[in-house]
């Protein structure tokens, strides 16, 4: 089970520059890039598309970006705020659009923290869990002894019914091995085809 903040967009006016702080869900650093190109080419005439994220469960792996406001004054704030909430697998953004009125590096830094604090506020956290999806092909008495053991462990997807049996079955990674078990029983063989991280709360 983690934690991440809720997608979403909050917006806050400081000396009439616009700060709007965007948050996503991700699944490892490789989102962050195209994320925020496709922010600034949304956002053209924006000043900065700063930004920071934790994309591992334990927070080791994070990063953040100035992008053009003075150092420290922006990434880190962002950081602090997201680290702050507990959550990981997040990214925040935040764009601004300058006003004509500069804020100085202790201004730009509040500003910068209390859009993400108020984004993260307003759009609150989320739970997710990582699932295991499996394949499975097998007669149809096999599949209801599979399904005897196992329908309070996975949850079927897709099912074909022919001349075999076919479907696709879900299963929290915590409850992984129980389900191995059973299919090992109903001598099955499931085929593991991935893990999901979906979004439960």
């Amino acid at each position: 089970m983690i934690t991440c903040v809720a997608p979403g967009e909050y917006e806050l006016d400081v000396k009439r520059s616009r700060f709007i702080a965007i948050s996503y869900r991700i699944e490892s650093r490789d989102d962050v890039g195209p994320i925020i190109a496709e922010l600034k080419n949304k956002h053209i005439g924006a000043r900065h598309v700063c930004y920071a994220f934790i994309a591992d469960e334990k927070g080791d792996d994070f990063g953040y970006d100035d992008n053009g406001e003075p150092s420290g004054t922006a990434g880190k704030p962002i950081y602090s705020a997201l680290a702050a909430s507990g959550a990981c697998k997040t990214l925040i953004a935040v764009v601004r659009y300058f006003g004509g009125v500069k804020l100085g590096a202790g201004g730009l830094t509040r500003a910068y923290r209390e859009s993400a604090v108020g984004l993260i506020d307003n759009v609150g956290l989320i739970r997710a869990e990582y699932y295991a999806e499996y394949a499975l092909c097998c007669t149809g008495d096999e599949y209801k002894r599979f399904m005897g053991s196992t329908r309070n462990i996975c949850t079927v997807e897709r099912i074909e019914y022919a001349e075999k049996v076919k479907c696709l079955v879900k299963v929290s990674i915590e409850k992984e091995n129980e389900l191995l078990r059973a299919a090992s029983i109903a001598k099955v063989s499931p085929e593991r085809i991935g893990v999901r991280c979906l979004t439960i709360q």
